[in-house]
C-alpha cells in the first residue's frame, strides 16, 4: 500500500511564464516549442519541505517523442537560448536561501547543464576545474578552497585532486561535470538524456548520484529526460509530458508544448518504492506520448 508523505510548498524556485521558441528556416518562421507556463497548464517547480527529513531536494523529469522540443526547452532552462517569447524565472541568489524569494530571468550559467560525453578541459587537475567553476559561480575568493575541499570529500575525488581528464575513469569524469556544474549553478542542474546508453550497473551508479544532489540541500532541484518512463516514474517528484495538442479540426498545432504535468507528490507516490500504482502511472503516460 502506498504511503503518502507530507511536505508543505515554501516558494515557487523555477517558473516559466508563456514561454514560446521559434526559428527561421527557409524564410518562414518555424516552431519549436509554444505556451509553456500558462494559467491553464503552468510550468511550476516549488521549493518544498518535509516534516521528517531535513534536505528535500527534488527531481523533475519532462518526457515525450523525440523531437518533441525537449533539448530546446533544456536549453532554455540553462540559459543557454533566449525564449522567443515569455521569460523563464529563478532566484536571483541560489546560494543565500535568504534571497530565493526575488524572481529574474535566468541567465547563462544559473542552471547547470551536464551532456551525455561530460566535455572536460584536458590540461587541467581536477582541483584547477574546480577552482575555474567555483570562480565563474562567484564563491568568494577566500571561501572557494575551503568549498572545493567539500566537494572532493562529499563526491569521493580527493585522491584524484591532482589527476587530469584522462586519468580518470569514466564514473570519475561523471561526477567531476557534475560537481563543475553545480559549483557554478550552486542548486539547478539539467541532465540531457543521462540514462542513454547506459548499462544497469551505471544507471545505478546515477541513480545514487541524482540522490546524493537533492539530499545535499533542500533547493536542490534536477531536471532531467528519458525515454525510459520506468526511471521517470521512479524518480522524479514531478514530471512534464511535452507533446503537441489538435485544434478544433483535429489538426496538430505547430510546436510542441506541455499536454500533461503529473505532481507525483500530491498523488502519494513520491518518495516510495515502486509499486503497481507506479507501474499504471507509467502505462497512462505511454500511451499519453503515443497519442500526442
Amino acid at each position: 500500500m502506498i504511503h503518502a508523505h507530507p511536505y508543505n510548498i515554501v516558494r515557487p524556485l523555477i517558473q516559466a511564464n508563456n514561454v514560446s521558441f521559434s526559428v527561421n528556416s527557409n524564410g518562414s518562421k518555424k516552431i519549436l516549442l509554444r505556451d509553456i507556463g500558462t494559467e491553464k497548464m503552468p510550468f511550476l517547480i516549488n521549493d518544498i519541505t518535509r516534516p521528517d527529513v531535513t534536505n528535500t531536494g527534488q527531481t523533475i523529469a519532462v518526457v515525450g517523442r523525440s523531437g518533441g522540443g525537449k533539448s530546446t526547452l533544456f536549453r532554455m532552462l540553462a540559459g543557454l537560448a533566449k525564449p522567443t517569447t515569455g521569460q523563464i524565472l529563478i532566484p536571483k541568489h541560489t546560494r543565500d536561501h535568504d534571497e530565493l524569494d526575488k524572481l529574474v530571468e535566468v541567465q547563462e550559467g544559473s542552471v547547470g547543464f551536464v551532456q551525455q560525453n561530460y566535455p572536460l578541459s584536458r590540461n587541467q587537475s581536477v582541483q584547477g576545474m574546480l577552482w575555474d567553476a567555483a570562480v565563474q559561480g562567484n564563491i568568494p575568493r577566500h571561501e572557494r578552497m575551503g568549498v572545493i575541499e567539500n566537494y572532493l570529500e562529499e563526491w569521493g575525488l580527493k585522491d584524484q585532486r591532482t589527476q587530469s581528464r584522462n586519468q580518470l575513469s569514466g564514473g570519475q569524469r561523471q561526477r567531476l561535470a557534475i560537481m563543475e556544474q553545480l559549483l557554478c549553478s550552486h542548486h539547478f542542474i539539467i541532465f540531457d538524456e543521462p540514462f542513454s546508453g547506459l548499462d544497469p550497473k551505471n544507471v545505478d551508479g546515477l541513480k545514487k548520484v541524482f540522490n546524493q544532489i537533492v539530499t545535499v540541500d533542500e533547493i536542490n532541484t534536477i531536471l532531467f529526460s528519458t525515454h525510459d518512463l520506468h526511471l521517470a516514474v521512479e524518480l522524479a517528484d514531478q514530471i512534464f509530458v511535452i507533446g503537441y495538442e489538435k485544434d478544433d479540426q483535429g489538426n496538430y498545432l505547430a510546436g510542441g508544448t506541455v499536454i500533461k504535468e503529473y505532481d507525483l507528490k500530491t498523488m502519494g507516490l513520491a518518495w516510495n518504492p515502486y509499486g503497481d500504482q507506479h507501474q499504471e502511472l507509467k502505462e497512462e503516460i505511454k500511451l499519453l506520448i503515443e497519442t500526442n
